[in-house]
């Protein structure tokens, strides 16, 4: 196993669309990961998704209880061979689509089902979020 680069984090960001995201929560609650459509632009260093909840719902209470945040995005570049993986921590922060828009242009380009707030879902509930990076991580593993 070796440790990426922040080239190779970057490239695994912006070559992929779908990975996890777990939320911190109310104190003593275990994380709540699930699956996100996420995009990332480097050139503004901008992560960012689509999340719909509504007042009641566990991701709702989640975000409003803590924006500390981890991320994952995993790749098999070469099947059978060669995995990476990513993982980010930082501060989720209810954004823009205005802030956000070049990440959730690469979002589009990078997801097969891209989420359109306008007819994916009732966009009183589909809001824009950025992580706000503190750290990233990334691993590369190699059989053979």
């Amino acid at each position: 196993m070796r440790e990426l680069s922040d080239e190779a984090v970057v490239d695994v960001l912006t070559d992929n669309g779908i990975g996890v995201l777990a939320l911190s929560g109310p104190t003593g609650a275990a994380p709540y990961p699930f699956p996100v459509a996420f995009g990332y632009d480097p050139a503004t260093d901008s992560l960012a998704f689509h999340l719909s909840e509504s007042d009641e719902s566990q991701k709702h209470r989640y975000l409003t209880a803590d924006s500390t945040v981890g991320f994952t995005v995993y790749e098999e570049t070469e099947p059978k061979t060669v995995w990476r993986s990513v993982v980010v921590s930082g501060e989720l922060v209810e954004a823009t689509y205005d802030e956000v828009e070049p990440a959730l242009a690469s979002l589009a380009s990078n997801t097969q089902f891209a989420p359109n707030p306008v007819s994916w879902d009732d966009t009183s509930t589909t809001t824009p979020y950025e992580l706000r990076i503190d750290d990233w991580d990334g691993r590369e593993f190699r059989v053979g």
